[in-house]
């Protein structure tokens, strides 16, 4: 769990990201209530982590104009991000129902079944994202990071090196593909792309933590030892040199009542 934790870190898609503007805006209610209006500021509170000014205006919105699959999709978002993973699935398969061509819940589906270990049922739906809007570098570290996760690194590879294509200056990309190169036995190719981003105690915390996804103790160990000795207060160093060498409990002290 806790390196799965570590590594989900490296997942870009908690934010509500851009709503897609290509479908069709509702139209201006009666009263003065203005439905597109609402989506884009509801966006900009979701965006911005403001959930609890964001629900009031989505859940107005809604009542104004339920057909609107982006407000779903802004719901959904919220829901996944507090781990109420199966409301927000059922927010996002209606903003699919609702507008089939909104690629971020196509997205932001895929991340919820990512976040439920269900690697495979998210490939397609990271697949019709990036089908839907190419150019969002977002959508490849997310197929990456999915088939990463899946047992794939050389498919990750692949989908991180396209989204740095489109944007060369993304730093979660390069700690991304660092970790795929890595899975693939690339270590020193590993340490340049961690290098890219990263100080050298980093990047070698970066190395352990990828020895000991894959199995090597031994070598995690010595690794955080190196980072730990180029920057010795490097909490992630730390905390995973602990997490690996647990220290024993100490034994409690017998009681007069034990006696």
């Amino acid at each position: 769990m806790r390196l799965l934790l570590a590594l989900a870190l490296c997942l870009s898609a908690c934010g509500a990201g851009r709503v897609d503007r290509t479908t069709e805006a509702p139209k201006k209610e009666p009263d003065g209530f203005d439905g597109q209006l609402a989506v884009e500021m509801a966006e900009t509170l979701v965006k911005a982590g403001a959930y609890e000014n964001a629900i009031p205006m989505i859940e107005r919105a809604l009542r104004e104009n339920p057909e609107d699959g982006r407000l779903h999709y802004l719901m959904g978002i919220i829901l996944r991000d507090r781990a109420v993973y199966t409301e927000a699935k059922k927010s996002f398969a209606l903003a699919l129902q609702l507008q089939p061509k909104l690629a971020p819940a196509h997205g932001a589906m895929g991340v919820v079944l990512d976040l439920e270990g269900q690697h495979e049922a998210a490939l397609p739906f990271h697949q019709k994202a990036i089908e839907l809007d190419p150019e969002v570098p977002r959508y490849h570290n997310n197929l990456g990071f999915s088939r990463y996760l899946a047992g794939h690194p050389e498919e990750a590879e692949v989908a991180y090196r396209e989204g740095l294509r489109l944007d060369p200056t993304a730093a979660r990309l390069y700690v991304n593909l660092g970790f795929a190169l890595a899975a693939l036995g690339r270590e020193d190719e590993a340490r340049r792309m961690f290098r890219q981003v990263l100080p050298e105690a980093a990047a070698r915390n970066n190395l352990a933590l990828a020895r000991e996804l894959r199995g090597d103790r031994e070598a995690a160990r010595r690794m955080y030892k190196e980072a730990l000795r180029e920057s010795p207060s490097l909490p992630q160093a730390q905390a995973n040199l602990a997490a690996l060498d647990p220290a024993p409990a100490e034994a409690p002290e017998e009681t007069e009542e034990k006696r």
